[in-house]
């Protein structure tokens, strides 16, 4: 079994802006910097053996808060990285009506990243804690995928927000093929 700490990156200025993020660095606001700061403190009695964090900047800057006492390994992912909202990154939400424009990721390539990466986890990390500190949308088609759910049926996350999965070398994960209006943060 590989045990993953799925957990929401700090709150970004977009954040708060409520803007499109998708694959934009994204700048940690104070309460996001404050808020890596008490993950941190909230994770020092959970044993991790290494942390996969998104590669995207308000990802990366949150993984340095969180690991700046333990200095654990740290392998940045680029498969768990945040929707690729294509021309609609950048704009504000209330900007966005009906349904995004074509070169926006679909949500089933989403669900074939996240069952890709998750296979990978557990091939890679077998027996392992490995806290997993990735963006609101995709941790919520990660655990779509593991639970076979739409994204609509994962309660979405708040920032620095930890939720645990186990996974073994031979499970299968669920694919969600039709968009179901997902938002992201």
């Amino acid at each position: 079994m590989t045990t993953l700490l799925l957990t929401r990156h700090g709150q970004t200025k977009e954040n708060v802006l409520r803007i499109l993020q998708g694959q934009m660095p994204g700048e940690l606001t104070e309460e996001g910097i404050k808020q890596a700061e008490e993950l941190r403190e909230s994770l020092k009695g959970t044993h991790i053996d290494l942390i996969i964090s998104s590669d995207l900047k308000r990802a990366v800057d949150t993984t340095n808060i969180v690991n700046a006492e333990r200095q654990l390994p740290v392998e940045l992912e680029p498969l768990i990285r945040e929707r690729n909202f294509g021309i609609h990154t950048g704009m504000p939400y209330k900007g966005i009506t009906g349904e995004l424009d074509p070169s926006a990721e679909t949500v089933e390539a989403m669900f074939r990243r996240a069952a890709e990466w998750l296979h990978k986890v557990a091939r890679e990390h077998e027996g392992q804690t490995v806290l997993v500190i990735s963006h609101g949308l995709f941790l919520r088609v990660i655990q779509g995928a593991f639970h076979g759910k739409t994204i609509r049926d994962i309660v979405p996350m708040e920032n620095a927000e930890v939720r645990t999965i186990e996974l073994s070398a031979d499970m299968t994960f669920g694919s969600e093929t039709e968009e179901v209006g997902a938002t992201a943060n």
